[in-house]
């Protein structure tokens, strides 16, 4: 059966169509999964790539967040049905959402125990707005491509 309507509605459809499908809807979203986020995996590495990076923020802090920052592809086919890219930090609490809006978060005159500094969070010096949201909004037609054609090739193979 064709999907129709928007991507979301389309995803939500073959999900229940999955879910309806048993042991077999279970194989087949597993490689509908496989598909999306081989279809967004170049977008992943991109954000985390140091080159990639060092326009949008001081060079030095560029490979340190590049070491850090963890960029995952999620899918979710049921309530709020889409794909995600979320980007992270693995280990240090970086305000990713912050430096993706050109914006540092600094110490002040760092000394002590760094639960004592005091901080100034709207540094701009030597950032760019956007290494996050360029990038994706790039990126989007061709994995909405990718993504819309992996899931009508497992509309048809899901059994009527």
């Amino acid at each position: 059966m064709p999907l129709t309507g928007t991507g979301a509605q389309q995803m939500a459809e073959l999900g229940r169509q999955l879910k309806a499908a048993g042991n077999e809807g279970q194989r087949l979203k597993r490689n509908l999964s496989k598909k999306i986020k081989d279809a967004a995996e170049p977008l992943a590495k991109k954000i985390g790539d140091v080159e990639h990076l060092k326009p949008y923020m001081p060079d030095r802090y560029a490979a340190v967040l590049a070491e850090d920052i963890s960029v995952r592809v999620r899918n979710f086919y049921s309530a709020n049905p889409r794909s995600e890219v979320r980007a992270q930090a693995r280990e240090h609490k970086r305000k990713v959402v912050m430096l993706d809006a050109g914006v540092i978060n600094h110490p002040i005159f760092a000394q002590g125990p760094r639960k004592t500094w005091s901080w100034s969070n709207r540094q701009t010096k030597g950032m760019k707005a956007g290494f996050f949201t360029d990038v994706v909004k790039d990126a989007t037609p061709q994995i909405r491509a990718k993504v819309l054609q992996a899931m009508a090739e497992t509309a048809k193979q899901i059994a009527p």
